[in-house]
């Protein structure tokens, strides 16, 4: 609901959200936590066309002060509501070229697969994106320098408790060839995330809206099937929150079937849902089985208890397999018997019908006589 297509007739903008560390050339994303970085990741469409262009502009993003960068990885702020402050992010720019990018703040979101990812361009924050200020639009920096830009933080007196995630964000458009000859505006994104805790009750709370099971049902039946569980999980707390999760399968009578490993839920802004999938090998088709899923989660900085999430659902694993292997022998164990049985009575009534025994050779009947011979 939140992504909107950015594709238009001769023109795709493609946003490219980044965590940049110090000294990184290249555009990347913060995976969830503050420790650790992942892949670039876009939030819009993607061309299939090969690019081709002049040589690709870079820079980097960080938390700066006035004498330089601080050396963290995100801003990270605890305020009161109505507290302002100000503060610097550093942009770099790693190319040959003068760099003139947009900058702006914005609010972040979870993307369904997890990912920390920024709104659009073109929709408007309502979060802590909309309470940061920068004294103007756009800045040139110059090639091998960095620029200090100060911005200001001014929570509201009546903003909500809670952790509002965004980012302070630089953006520039470049344009491209395309594979067939056609110009490409490409609209790369980098920015430095934004963590704002604002005072007052925290209330943690994260539950399972949705869960479905899907059953692999094997020809043979051992060693068992796969059992594939996808299930959303929602973060209804105002606070970050991450954890673990874990699923058991049972059969009838609450025979165990199997279990997943440890899984670990990623990093859940406040609002957002995940959509999850595990999958367990191994689980014999006992028929109708269940999975219960428990998610133990925690607030990312561990202050507060989270009660555990719980759900369950079953479906139908028949041993089908089994069931006509099964049959089948048990087919063949009747037809053989009713043959025999035919059999011996044929034979029977051969011979008992005259009193004699057929002749090998095809002629009548050899009488047998009553006594012993003589």
């Amino acid at each position: 609901m939140r992504h909107r297509d950015l594709f238009r007739t001769g023109v795709v903008l493609l946003a490219v959200v980044a965590l940049t560390l110090p000294g990184v050339a290249a555009p990347a994303v913060a995976g969830p936590g503050a420790a650790r970085a992942a892949a670039a990741r876009p939030v819009a469409f993607q061309p299939s066309a090969t690019l081709t262009a002049r040589e690709e502009p870079r820079w980097s993003v960080q938390p700066s002060s006035r004498k330089g960068p601080t050396g963290k990885n995100h801003f990270v702020y605890d305020l009161s509501p109505g507290e302002q402050i100000i503060d610097y992010v550093g942009i770099s720019n790693l190319g040959k070229e003068p760099l003139t990018l947009d900058t702006y703040a914005t609010d972040a979101f979870n993307t369904e697969d997890g990912a920390f990812a920024l709104l659009p361009t073109g929709q408007d924050p309502r979060g802590v994106g909309a309470w940061i200020r920068l004294p103007q639009r756009s800045y040139t920096v110059a090639p091998g320098k960095r620029l200090d830009v100060p911005f200001t933080l001014q929570v509201p007196a009546n903003a909500e408790p809670g952790d509002h995630p965004g980012a302070v964000v630089t953006a520039m458009s470049v344009t491209a060839t395309g594979k067939e000859g056609q110009q490409v505006t490409i609209e790369r994104r980098i920015g430095a995330r934004v963590y704002l805790r604002v005072s007052g009750p925290v209330e943690p709370s994260v539950q399972i809206t949705g869960m479905e099971l899907r059953y692999d049902n094997p020809v043979v039946p051992f060693p068992g099937g796969d059992l594939t569980v996808t299930y959303r999980v929602a973060n209804l707390g105002n606070v970050r929150v991450a954890g673990k999760a874990r699923i058991q399968v049972k059969g009838p009578l609450g025979i165990r079937l199997g279990h997943s490993e440890m899984i670990d839920i990623p990093e859940l802004l406040p609002d957002s849902e995940v959509r999850l999938t595990s999958t367990i090998h191994g689980v014999f088709p006992a028929g109708p089985i269940s999975a219960s899923l428990a998610v133990n989660p925690e607030t990312v900085d561990k202050k507060e208890a989270v009660p555990t999430a719980r759900r369950a659902a079953s479906t139908s694993a028949a041993p089908w397999g089994l069931l006509i292997f099964l049959g089948v022998l048990v087919a063949a164990v009747v037809l053989v018997f009713v043959l025999r049985r035919r059999r011996r009575r044929l034979l029977a009534e051969i011979a008992g019908g005259d009193g004699g025994v057929p002749d090998p050779a095809g002629g009548d009947p050899t009488p047998l006589a009553a006594g012993r011979p003589a």
